[in-house]
Parts: structure tokens; sequence; C-alpha cells
């Protein structure tokens, strides 16, 4: 009995070595699992860094160009209750900003803003016509290559429309 126990002891023992050592093991080695600092080879780290910058500049010029195709389409709504539509953002009080470039096209029936942001590859276009005696607006939102293509009361060619609230 006393031999069973000493037995039994002894294989204790060895298994809380077992674990002890294993989670020694794990202390000092470097880790191989997922994680957020091994998993992902240095340069690749590197270019999801870039990956998720240039996603944020892209997040915050779609938020000011939003903003403007807003505070556009509002000024041009009144400006035409006024006699007609602005020729000009500065004829409307607004200013692009230094990261956008725009645009404003106009005649009697209708008025456009072009935004172009110098980085990234979205553009935006605010469209204020007039149709059957009442106003008609649409926002919209796409690759830069479709600034100026876009038949009246429509978004460019692969576009999307956009509802700004």
């Amino acid at each position: 009995m006393a031999s069973r126990i000493r037995v039994e002891q002894i294989a204790r023992s060895l298994a809380a070595l077992g674990l002890l050592a294993m989670g020694l093991s794990a202390l000092v080695a470097p880790r191989h699992g997922f994680s957020l600092d091994h998993a992902v080879p240095q340069s690749s780290q590197v270019n999801l860094s870039r990956l998720l910058m240039q996603r944020e500049i892209t997040l915050h010029q779609r938020s000011e160009a939003e903003t403007l195709l807003k505070e556009f389409t509002l000024a041009q709504m009144t400006r035409h209750y006024w006699g007609e539509f602005a020729g000009s953002l500065q004829d409307l009080g607004l200013s692009a900003g230094p990261q956008l470039l725009a645009t404003v096209d106009r005649d009697a029936v209708q008025t456009r803003l072009w935004l172009e942001p110098h980085h990234g590859t979205e553009a935006y276009l605010a469209e204020v016509a007039r149709s059957g005696g009442r106003l008609r607006i649409h926002h919209c939102r796409g690759d830069r290559k479709g600034i100026g293509e876009a038949a009246a009361g429509h978004c460019p060619d692969g576009w999307q429309r956009i509802s700004l609230k």
C-alpha cells in the first residue's frame, strides 16, 4: 500500500513538473500563435499601417466633402428662391478648404458642385436643378475618373447616389 501511494505521489509530482515546465516555456519562449505583433511580418505591418492611414484620410475627406455638399445644396436652394443659382462657392459664402478642389457649373436650370480631394480616389457631386416648378437635388460619390461625366439628374456611370442627412 505504501508503494502504491509513493507511485501516485511520484506521478502527481511528474505531472506538476511537466505543467510547470510548459508554463515557464510559454513565458520565456517567443510566441508563435496568433497575436497582433507576431502574426504579421514587419513589412506587412508597415503596409497595414499605410492602408489604415489612407482609410482614415479617406473617411476624413469624405466627411468634409459631404458637409460641403449639404451646405452647397441648401445655399443654392436659397439663392434660387431669391432669383438664380450662384456661380461660385464664394458667392454662397462657402469655401472648399485646402484638401478639396471644387468646381461649380451652372446654367439657368441647374447647378452642380464637383469635389475632387487632392488625395485618394473618390470624388463627389451635388446637383440642384429646377424641374417642373420644383427643385430637385441629388448627391453622388464615386471614382474620380467620372468627374464631369453625368447627365442631368443622374450620377456618373459607376458612381453611387448618397443620402446626406
